[in-house]
């Protein structure tokens, strides 16, 4: 007979993890939409965006991921993604008071959390 598998605990940390990383494609989202110039650019870029953000985030930082890198990469990534939003969120007229409080929260946590 085989033991089951142990249950991973979910903290606070990681439940903010999970909401900062809904928040970045949203406001992919939202910065491929404003960035657009017609209806078809509006949308291909909104979908681009987070289609390359997902799949960056599924294929290294997904906690089941087969490539899932280490602690210290995880964290440098999940930085560049982070910061990266941002800039693309600011260039596309979202508030540098959503912007910029979301890069530093969403890089602390992964900073925070890269051991887990």
């Amino acid at each position: 007979m085989t033991e089951p598998a142990p249950t991973q605990q979910i903290g606070a940390l990681d439940v903010l993890a999970f909401l900062l990383e809904l928040t970045m494609v949203v406001l992919l989202a939202v910065a491929g939409w404003r960035l657009g110039s017609s209806t078809v650019t509006y949308v291909g870029l909104a979908v681009a965006f987070v289609v390359v953000a997902v799949t960056l985030w599924g294929r290294w930082m997904a906690p089941r991921s087969a490539h899932r890198l280490p602690g210290t990469a995880r964290a440098v990534l999940a930085t560049g993604l982070f910061a990266t939003t941002a800039v693309v969120a600011l260039l596309a007229g979202v508030s540098a008071f959503v912007t910029l409080p979301f890069a530093v929260l969403g890089a602390t946590v992964f900073v925070a959390t890269r051991n887990a």
